[in-house]
């Protein structure tokens, strides 16, 4: 049986890797041996503006029984914990499913792939549900079911890890947690553990600001690295941790398209030549245009911080490829950019008065398209002097900053360091990894 839940935290607290962990606690108080291998957090469409924070969707396997009253008694459990800790607000709508495995069709993929990419409605997923007999259960609207279906169904080519350290869910206000720490492991032990502190903008990743039960999380490619690394954090008192595998750090999110194909809350990869040269508007925010047949805007807002430097040295005629995330703003379609790869630089000149060849003086013009003379010697020239200028900017493929990169966004870093899911996916023994820190 997979379960899979969503929407159970608000914008100010609760999360649903909390929730889903203390039900996963719960079954593991069953039968430890119910549940082999580490759940999954799998972040879907960035652009969703129904999503709370990260929008992250979790679902794990329950195997190695088919006694009916021991699955119920998960189902019950389950939903009880939803109902009990579940976020409440008017943008929360807390979801759970339970699948059989095999039931999962080739329709469900696709419902799930899409979930990265496009809005779906929650009479689709209930249509989904419905056709392959699965229970399921929810509070409010059931918008919640959409991101429920997609985590049991969504399948992963490349993945990370993330190791998750809670703080009881009554505790409010200030986490402590080093700053120092979180340093020490991004000097230490980066790539093969990322995203876990800015050291140009002097920024902690690992802590989020939110008031969340989550204390810290690390990020990384291997479990036995992130558990040796996170005995190095100094913090508060942790009060549970839990091990997910993710496709956070995977670009799964993004979508090779052309511009006219574009569409907003999608996340693209576009090819084009740069239309209009980048412009800071108030609040530090840069633009520029690129043209392919149609037009877009590409905006580096201003969290972005040194990325907007790089920004900002395109000309007119560069080819480059954008990466990130499409709403429909004031400005018309307009991708946030996560990253630019620059395929080709313009040659960028400069016109200046020619210099006489007689007298080595500038010389001025006499009117349009009459050319120049020479005050001194008064020696005519038609042409202007062209000056290449140089680039200050390289072929080559640039990032936002940590403190700026979404979840699934791939870090420079982990290019060329893939993992494939499948082959990887039973290494880690998940039976014996305790959730409470009163086992470890």
């Amino acid at each position: 049986m997979i379960i899979g839940l969503d929407d159970t935290d608000s914008v100010n607290g609760m999360c649903t890797t909390y929730i889903g962990t203390l039900i996963v606690e719960a079954i593991k108080e069953i039968d430890r041996n119910l549940i082999i291998e580490p759940p999954k957090l799998l972040r879907l469409n960035p652009n969703n503006p129904y999503k709370t924070r990260g929008n992250g969707a979790v679902s794990f396997i329950v195997s190695g029984t088919s006694n009916t009253e021991v699955l119920e008694r998960i189902k019950s459990i389950s939903f009880d914990i939803i109902s009990k800790y579940s976020e409440s607000g008017d943008n929360t709508n807390p979801a759970i499913v339970f699948l059989n495995e095999n039931s999962i069709t080739e329709e469900i993929k696709l419902f799930a792939k899409r979930a990265l990419h496009e809005m779906l409605s929650i009479e689709e997923a209930i249509s989904l549900l419905n056709k392959i007999n699965a229970e399921y259960n929810f509070i409010g609207n059931g918008r919640g079911l959409i991101g429920a279906l997609a985590s049991c169904a969504l399948e992963l080519e490349d993945f990370t890890y993330e190791l998750i350290v809670y703080r009881n869910h009554n505790k409010r206000g200030k986490k402590c947690v080093s700053e120092e720490s979180a340093m020490q492991i991004e000097k230490r032990y980066s790539p093969r553990i990322f995203s876990s502190y800015d050291l140009k903008n002097k920024r902690m990743v690992i802590s989020p600001h939110s008031d969340c039960p989550i204390l810290y999380g690390l990020r990384g490619e291997s479990p036995e690295i992130l558990i040796e690394a996170a005995s190095l954090i100094e913090s508060e008192t942790p009060y549970k941790r839990n091990l997910f595998v993710t496709n956070q750090g995977t670009d799964m999110h993004l979508e090779e398209k052309e511009i006219a194909d574009v569409k907003p809350y999608s996340s693209v990869i576009v090819k084009g030549i740069v239309s209009k040269n980048p412009y800071t508007v108030p609040g530090g925010h840069v633009f520029f245009e690129i043209s392919n047949s149609k037009k877009l805007i590409c905006a580096a807002y201003e969290p972005t911080k040194e990325f907007r430097n790089i920004v900002r040295k395109l000309s007119k005629g560069d080819t480059i490829i954008a990466y990130g995330g499409v709403l429909d703003t004031e400005h018309g379609l307009t991708i946030n950019l996560e990253k630019i790869e620059i395929i080709t630089l313009a040659e960028v000149q400069k016109i200046e008065k020619p210099i006489c060849k007689m007298c080595n003086n500038p010389m001025k013009s006499i009117g349009k398209d009459k050319g120049y003379r020479c005050k001194k010697c008064h020696t005519k020239n038609m042409e202007a002097s062209i000056i290449k200028l140089p680039r200050d900017i390289k072929i080559g493929t640039y990032e936002v900053p940590m403190c700026a990169k979404r979840h699934l966004s791939k870090p420079l870093l982990r290019y060329g360091r893939e993992k494939k899911f499948e082959e990887e996916r039973f290494k880690f023994n998940y039976t014996n990894f305790d959730i409470s820190f009163e086992g470890i």
